[in-house]
């Protein structure tokens, strides 16, 4: 999945160290442009897309709040080759996001509109939403020949209790220990060459801290994106933009600049799972933490 972003720095503000969790979600319903819909069978459950056509999707959205935007596409022909598919997403008239995925067609899902429609997997993608009130646009994209199908999930942000443990990688790597106020916390390197794993045995919900590392040649702020996936399952991509840290350094590695932290979470479903964690910029780094609660 390759994707191109575009997005200022008060979207990705983090919402403070207690908001690591999430409630349950809310479908949100468009202010504009939502009088067509599709509803979709999945596993023998009714769930509601709303197609992306010229004018797009208009949602009004109170923060903090983090949004997930699920996308699928629609397919006349059932074949195992993957389908590429796009959208926009635009906060507040002003910042802008290319999301694009390819997916290949997942089986027994049904259109109540279209009984001979196939529809790809779905695409998730995830932004956090700062405090006040904003405005979001889910635009069409690139040459299409049918509307990407979409639904977007609202999340409130809950506290994490006591009961929590750091999960460290599985293949073993030697911890980098960074000293922050004085006190020295270890994280893990990870890249686009060097993806972590972690495994989890739900159900549990997993923060992921991250901070990107900056080199002489980057400048005061930069972005990058994190894409989780559980075996071939794309679980979230997660895109930040994060700022030199004036109050974190790295001792083993004075050469470099730690970035301040961000962070996201997963639910982790009964049983046990293995997550896969990259980077997707090329020649970017972040350090990882993992919290299991």
């Amino acid at each position: 999945m390759n994707q191109i972003v575009y997005y200022r720095k008060i979207l990705i503000t983090i919402l403070g160290i207690i908001f690591v969790g999430t409630l349950d979600a809310t479908l949100l319903k468009p202010s504009e442009n939502g009088e067509k819909k599709e509803i979709l069978i999945i596993n023998k459950k009714r769930r509601l897309y709303y197609p992306v056509q010229n004018e797009g999707l208009v949602y009004s959205v109170s923060g903090p709040i983090r949004l997930e935007f699920i996308s699928r596409y629609p397919i006349l022909k059932k074949n195992k080759k993957s389908h590429p598919f796009q959208y926009k997403i635009v906060v507040n008239k002003q910042d802008t996001i290319q999301v694009k995925h390819r997916y290949k067609i997942q089986k027994r899902i049904k259109s109540v509109q279209h009984p001979k429609h196939y529809y790809s997997y779905s695409g998730n993608y995830f932004i956090n939403i700062p405090k006040g009130e904003h405005h979001i646009q889910v635009l069409p994209s690139g040459k299409s020949k049918y509307p990407v199908l979409s639904r977007v999930l609202a999340k409130d942000f809950e506290k994490v209790g006591k009961e929590k443990r750091i999960i460290m990688p599985m293949v073993h790597q030697s911890a980098i220990p960074l000293k922050i106020q004085g006190k020295k916390m270890d994280y893990y390197e990870c890249s686009q060459k060097l993806p972590l794993q972690i495994e989890s045995n739900g159900p549990k919900s997993i923060k992921i801290l991250s901070r990107l590392s900056f080199n002489e040649l980057m400048g005061q702020e930069s972005s990058y994106r994190v894409r989780i996936k559980s075996g071939q399952k794309v679980v979230g991509t997660f895109y930040f933009n994060t700022e030199r840290s004036s109050e974190t350094t790295i001792p083993d590695h004075p050469e470099w600049v730690p970035g301040k932290w961000r962070s996201c979470e997963i639910k982790v479903p009964k049983g046990k799972h293995v997550y896969t964690i990259k980077i997707l910029d090329v020649n970017k780094s972040i350090l990882a933490r993992f919290i299991e609660y």
